[in-house]
């Protein structure tokens, strides 16, 4: 404790503090239980960005994210295509519903693993508070005993559809009463639960209904109250329009951004989920790629022989795998995608993994990190002001061309 010279100093205080803290500590120690250790993918990079502002991040651990938006804006599906790339890194999945949504033969078709993942029907707010603080309570006590604990990534869909027990009971003897307790109910959830889940290292992944507000300036707002609002690090509102082939839909375009992010800017990202063919991991780069930025971009080669004889303002010099010099000269028109190690693959093959090796990814990363993260001192709250409303119907051929705007 204090020494002779009359300081009390703040090593004491941290020595003193060591003595009645479980999980505090000195952040230089790599203490405090809020501490991110890794982040869970997506299953689409843009996707990853829009959350934590780096093509290979997502959902960052230890935090809680809220997906929210009307019905029909893949909430289910995105948060499926988590559970399997949280179960790659080793996670547990806990999915809870209240929608009677998925089944095992859906779960078994996204790639997830039935083993690794409980499925939990939940009916009411106060149903869903006491299994996940029965669960959390109970896992840091085994964590307090010396004992391993897994990596969980728990899932609730939706938070929107949980009823209250009083608006069960009401129905149940014929009142039309207006429940004013789930927004409190909710809230009481978050308060008890962010802290204790930073303790066990889990994620908590939870989707959301919203309404449209009746303000002078509308907007859309997720349902259940400020209890999310104030518990979740990212809160992303999601919009569809949609992707047509001829007059069949085949598809939704996805516009997501962020409403609250402690990670990164609201930008607006689009993706298209296709009915037959799912969730590429590609889709949505189109908005961001060039040859300054990734070595990637729509346009032709010719020979440095060509060049020489007519040069050309805006050619890119490159070299092909066999040494050859080539110039790239770039055109929004064209058909083909040329790469810079001299790889030309037609437009239709822009989303594939040919194109988008990892040396490509990163070198684009920079940039949309430096487009997406937060300047040194920005203060998050200053910068969510945009709507993101959704677009006009989309066709297949239109996506293909390049020509989403």
């Amino acid at each position: 404790m204090a020494k002779n010279s009359g300081e009390f100093s703040f090593a004491d205080i941290n020595a003193l503090m060591n003595k009645n803290s479980k999980w505090g500590g000195l952040m230089s120690d790599g203490s405090g239980v809020s501490e991110i250790t890794e982040y869970i993918p997506t299953g689409n990079y843009i996707l990853n960005a829009a959350f934590t502002g780096s093509l290979f991040q997502g959902i960052p651990n230890n935090r809680s994210v809220e997906i929210f938006g009307p019905s029909g804006t893949a909430k289910t599906y995105i948060m499926l295509n988590i559970a399997r790339e949280s179960q790659k890194k080793g996670y547990y999945v806990i999915w809870y519903d209240s929608e009677n949504a998925i089944e095992s033969s859906q779960v078994k078709k996204f790639g997830c693993d039935l083993t690794k993942f409980r499925y939990e029907p939940v009916q009411t707010v106060q149903e869903f508070r006491t299994s996940i603080t029965t669960l959390v309570d109970t896992l840091i006590e085994e964590k307090e005993k010396g004992n391993k604990i897994p990596k969980l990534m728990i899932i609730l869909d939706s938070a929107g559809n949980l009823a209250t027990q009083k608006e069960i009971d009401d129905s149940k003897a014929g009142q039309e009463k207006q429940d004013m307790t789930r927004a409190k109910v909710m809230k009481s959830i978050f308060r008890i639960l962010m802290s204790k889940m930073g303790i066990i290292g889990a994620s908590f992944l939870f989707s959301n209904h919203c309404y449209q507000t009746m303000d002078l300036f509308s907007q859309q707002v997720a349902g259940g109250g400020v209890g999310a609002e104030y518990g979740a690090s990212v809160i992303l509102l999601v919009n569809r329009s949609k992707l047509k082939n001829g007059t069949e839909q085949v598809g939704i375009i996805v516009n997501a951004k962020s409403t609250k992010n402690r990670f990164c800017k609201p930008v607006v990202v689009k993706f298209h989920v296709d009915y037959n063919k799912g969730l590429n991991p590609y889709v949505g780069l189109d908005d961001y790629y060039s040859w300054e930025r990734c070595g990637v971009g729509r346009g032709k080669f010719i020979t440095e022989k060509e060049y020489l004889k007519s040069p050309v303002d805006n050619a890119y010099k490159t070299q092909n795998i066999d040494g050859e010099t080539l110039y790239f000269i770039p055109s929004d028109t064209a058909r083909n995608i040329c790469c810079d190690d001299g790889s030309i693959y037609p437009l239709n093959k822009l989303f594939s993994k040919e194109v988008w090796t990892k040396d490509r990814l990163e070198r684009l990363d920079k940039y949309i990190q430096e487009e997406f993260k937060y300047a040194d001192g920005t203060n998050p709250e200053d910068v969510f002001e945009e709507d993101n409303e959704p677009d006009e119907d989309v066709s297949v051929d239109d996506l293909i061309k390049g020509q989403l705007e």
